[in-house]
């Protein structure tokens, strides 16, 4: 085969490799909730062939009739082995009136599974997000995830809390203690538990002396019930978001942790599957 034959073939190879690996990062950047802005961008930088690059992207999220906007950057990087393409990790930036009270967090990518935009962006908001994860040893688990505002690790990302099966946080059981109406109807219920598990601020009818009544509602896992807001989105104080012994109640959380770690290896070890979307640790 001549030098010229080789070069052309060689290109080709090249070209579907590129296509390929386009194709890969396009199907995993909608998996994760990016959608297809990026695409063009995308496939213009694959072909350019630079080491690493990185796309911007700005996400908005109606709340209650206001926008609230995160600004993403995703980091991309050519493999050392080959000239594929690898979406590692990406950055979220709620954006804010007040400069000091903006929120970032780097959210790692593997194999186009993790914490999607809007995991993203409800994490950063303060919410807990539900999610089927993977330990350093590959095996599956599920928690709730929650930042800690308080304290960062040493990327200055916000650190995660996780509770666990273990933790003793129903979620089907917690709705129940509320009168929320949408629970009678089984799609209705399905539909809120679901978008609760994610994370997202949801909309229900509270039923109080025989009246309707419109709330939203989060999911606190920490201390196992949910958080209530009014239709002008002001917290309800229910007496047990404060608590008379913080230090006694941090002991309790950090007991019933150990404990979770113990339990969730033991159902494990049993085979327990679950059916939600896989994502690996933040």
């Amino acid at each position: 085969m001549h030098a010229d034959q080789k070069e052309y073939y060689q290109l080709l190879n090249n070209t579907f490799m590129n296509v390929k690996n386009f194709e890969f990062l396009r199907d995993g950047l909608k998996y994760m909730g990016f959608g297809d802005k990026l695409n063009a961008d995308l496939e213009n930088k694959i072909k350019e062939q630079p080491s690493e690059f990185q796309l911007s992207l700005v996400g908005e999220f109606t709340k209650n009739g206001m926008d609230d906007k995160v600004h993403y950057t995703l980091d991309f990087k050519k493999s050392d082995q080959s000239d594929m393409y690898f979406f590692n990790r990406y950055q979220a930036t709620l954006k804010n009136d007040n400069p000091e009270l903006e929120r970032t967090q780097t959210f790692y990518i593997n194999k186009n599974s993790g914490i999607t935009a809007k995991e993203a962006y409800n994490l950063i908001s303060g919410r807990a997000v539900n999610k089927d994860l993977t330990n350093k040893e590959g095996q599956p688990y599920n928690a709730w995830l929650q930042l800690d505002f308080q304290e960062k690790d040493k990327n200055d990302n916000y650190k995660v809390k996780q509770y666990h099966a273990g933790y003793g946080y129903d979620l089907e059981m917690t709705v129940a203690k509320y009168p929320i109406r949408e629970q009678v109807d089984a799609e209705q219920k399905t539909r809120m538990l679901k978008s609760l598990e994610k994370g997202n601020m949801t909309q229900v009818t509270f039923v109080k002396e025989g009246k309707d009544e419109k709330m939203f509602v989060t999911a606190n896992p920490q201390y196992k019930t949910l958080d209530l807001y009014d239709s002008q989105m002001q917290k309800q104080f229910q007496g047990i978001e404060k608590r008379e012994k913080p230090d006694q109640d941090k002991f309790q959380e950090k007991k019933e942790t150990q404990k979770q770690e113990v339990e969730d290896e033991s159902e494990t070890k049993k085979g327990k599957k679950t059916g939600r979307k896989k994502g690996i640790g933040v």
